[in-house]
């Protein structure tokens, strides 16, 4: 239910917002040729009339980019600050971007918001399988702090009922142990992490595809008889971003408890955020057992954000070289983006 609420609200905001909708009508029954002449300037009309609040779909737009980019940050192993040589780890995260209002849950005030702002900040992000490999070039290079180099890239599928979903991305991260880590107190059961900054580059594509059946059909009069227009729609959501993440991190280890945390900003850059919309309807006369046939199709580009603060805290469990991890990050902002992921691995 809820996805389909989300599928509904991002095409109804898309189809106001669209710069030009194309409308080709082929199949046309012969005998409709004189009371057809325009109907597509009518069947256009009456799009807009329906939907011509939702004009801007402006925090829509961020709210799909930023939850991307969010998602696509994950991945990078935090707890295991000072390890000597290699670490490996494979993940899954996933974000969503929501108005600051509606966090939890979609209700009534929801849907009342949007039905009377006409444009809502929202989005989804997810990667399903991201592995990584870490590599202490400190080490190799006898540096006195550590210096390490984390490669990761990662490949995403899935299909729910008429939802299909792509993403993947790749990167790199440049960490420095600023200050080393250090055990605390008798028996060394307690670790310092010491304190880590980093950079690198990140670039993530997500491409998400789904169905909207049952539509009501737009039906316009021409020439004393009606013409209706019954249709599905195929939605594609189309996202890609070059990121440019900075943080500093630490945290501390209670036997095999780990916390970890830190504050990070993206820098974000390049890429393609744009929404598309096609059909193929079915056009019936009033009188008429004949059908004719059309083909629609809309397309939006929207800006996205270029600079966010965030931050990340997390719970984690080390045994030896073991690692697992929950990381937690959201974004600083007015509204709500927030990622969440779970990575395990290694750490040599």
């Amino acid at each position: 239910m809820k996805k389909m609420i989300l599928a509904v609200l991002l095409t109804v905001c898309f189809i106001g917002s669209a710069a030009a909708i194309e409308i080709d009508f082929y199949d046309v029954p012969a005998a409709w040729a004189t009371d057809f002449a325009t109907i597509e300037n009518d069947l256009r009309e009456k799009v807009n009339e329906k939907y011509g609040k939702y004009e801007k779909g402006e925090d829509l737009i961020k709210g799909i980019g930023n939850a991307g980019a969010l998602a696509a940050n994950g991945g990078y192993m935090r707890t295991g600050n000072g390890y000597d040589w290699i670490t490996a780890a494979v993940s899954i995260n996933s974000s969503v971007s929501m108005d600051s209002g509606s966090i939890w849950k979609f209700n009534d005030d929801f849907l009342d918001k949007f039905e009377d702002e006409g444009d809502l900040y929202m989005g989804a992000g997810l990667q399903v399988i991201t592995a990584s490999l870490g590599f202490n070039l400190g080490h190799l290079l006898k540096m006195d702090h550590g210096l390490y180099l984390t490669l990761k890239g990662g490949v995403s599928k899935l299909s729910v009922e008429d939802l299909d979903f792509d993403a993947y991305n790749m990167g790199f991260m440049v960490n420095y142990q600023l200050v080393e880590a250090k055990a605390l107190g008798k028996g060394h059961l307690v670790k310092w992490r010491g304190l880590n900054v980093g950079a690198g580059l990140n670039y993530y594509k997500s491409e998400v595809e789904w169905t909207i059946e049952h539509l009501e059909p737009v039906s316009v009069s021409q020439g004393g008889h009606k013409f209706t227009y019954d249709t599905d729609l195929n939605v594609t959501a189309e996202t890609s971003r070059f990121i440019i993440p900075v943080e500093v991190f630490t945290g501390i280890k209670l036997t095999v408890l780990e916390l970890f945390g830190g504050l990070g900003a993206d820098f974000m850059f390049g890429g393609d955020n744009e929404v598309s919309v096609s059909s193929v309807a079915e056009v019936k006369k009033s009188d008429s057992d004949d059908i004719g046939h059309a083909k629609m199709k809309m397309s939006k580009d929207g800006d996205q954000e270029v600079f966010k603060m965030r931050y990340t805290i997390g719970l984690g469990f080390s045994l030896g070289p073991v690692r697992i991890e929950i990381p937690y990050t959201q974004y600083f902002d007015d509204n709500f983006t927030g990622s969440i992921g779970v990575l395990g691995g290694v750490a040599f």
